[in-house]
């Protein structure tokens, strides 16, 4: 059972990068945040979470704080930093004056992206 949630997690980690490179694209439409734009966004913030919790499960499994500082912290972090700069800037935006909501959500994706591609680094290089 535990390659199975490997093997997803390895593979959502790319499900994972569109969606945040497709939402990016999207807060670049405009200035306002349209309806779909926040469907798009929130999808992406789920795929993220998605992606937190398979990782969570296979840390725990392998007992991931043995794998070594890159392996084991440095990419695990960069996974729950992502995570949490989604959720805050998905909810700074929804509070943000909605004229300046997708610069905001920009923000956030841009950091997100970094830390999403640090973590797939990490990921393939060990």
């Amino acid at each position: 059972m535990t390659e199975f949630f490997t093997e997803a997690h390895a593979w959502w980690q790319y499900v994972v990068l569109l969606t945040v490179v497709v939402a990016l694209v999207f807060s670049f439409r405009g200035p306002e945040m349209t309806p779909f734009a926040e469907k798009v966004y929130r999808l992406t913030v789920v795929s993220v979470d998605l992606q937190v919790a398979l990782g969570i499960v296979v840390w725990l499994a392998a007992s991931g704080w043995s794998l070594g500082l890159m392996q084991g912290w440095i990419h695990p972090i960069a996974g729950l930093a992502a995570l949490g700069v989604l959720h805050a800037f998905v909810g700074k935006a929804r509070s943000t004056d909605p004229s300046q909501a997708n610069r905001v959500m920009r923000t956030g994706l841009m950091i997100a992206v970094v830390l999403v591609v640090a973590a797939i680094v990490i990921a393939e290089s060990s």
